[in-house]
């Protein structure tokens, strides 16, 4: 019974806006081979920037930074790209509201909103195992 409820709740996910505009983004995204190139390229760069991050080369990890919020401004002006990220960022969103939900309904959610166990406003200081 519960997975029936489960492809119900598919099925409405399906007809919302943000699933709807996803999938056309996507589709244009991939008839679009720059855009495609684009995504491709900023990847690479991601993970690039992990390994020299890793390998704790700190004046090239502020620079390679700059390099890849450029890169990326890049990709959200770049129509395709923009849109496909904003539809998927949108999605996203929805899905985790949805998750959000149904954890805090089963009394399962960590605390996202401040620090109840430490009387704190946020776990910046990990004072309670950290609740982001």
């Amino acid at each position: 019974m519960i997975f029936e409820k489960v492809d119900e709740l598919c099925e409405l996910i399906e007809e919302t806006k943000q699933y709807n505009d996803y999938l056309e983004a996507e589709v244009e995204l991939e008839n679009d081979g720059h855009g495609i190139d684009l995504i491709k390229d900023f990847n690479d760069l991601q993970q690039e920037y992990i390994n020299v991050y890793n390998e704790g080369k700190q004046d090239e990890v502020v620079s390679m930074q700059n390099i890849l919020e450029s890169r990326h401004t890049e990709l959200l002006a770049y129509p395709t790209t923009g849109a496909y990220i904003r539809a998927k960022s949108a999605l996203d969103d929805l899905l985790t509201e949805i998750n959000t939900k149904i954890l805090k309904s089963l009394g399962l959610t960590s605390n996202s909103e401040g620090c109840d166990s430490c009387s704190s406003d946020s776990c910046e200081d990990g004072c309670c195992g950290g609740c982001h």
